[in-house]
């Protein structure tokens, strides 16, 4: 029966993955780029990840673009990240 664990891990972790990076926009590419790339945002250790989620929140309606121009003017800063967060992303 152990053998049956790993593939069964593998499947449900595949079937939950969130959206494909591949659809994220340009905006999505750029806001990434700057977070994990040239600030290393802790927040999003991985690239992908943070493509799927940006992905995800912006087909839910947040201003992918506002936080992308708060995030470049914030040049690194977390707590100013942060804030762009707040400012452009999902409104409850």
């Amino acid at each position: 029966m152990r053998p049956l664990l790993p593939l069964l891990l593998l499947l449900t972790t595949t079937a939950c993955e969130p959206e494909s990076a591949a659809n994220a926009s340009a905006n999505c590419q750029d806001l990434c780029e700057q977070l994990v790339e040239t600030c290393s945002y802790g927040a999003y250790p991985r690239f992908d990840s943070c493509l799927q989620g940006c992905a995800w929140y912006e087909e839910q309606g947040a201003d992918v673009t506002g936080e992308l121009a708060c995030v470049q003017d914030a040049a690194c800063d977390t707590f100013l990240i942060v804030e762009c967060e707040h400012e452009y992303g999902l409104v409850d």
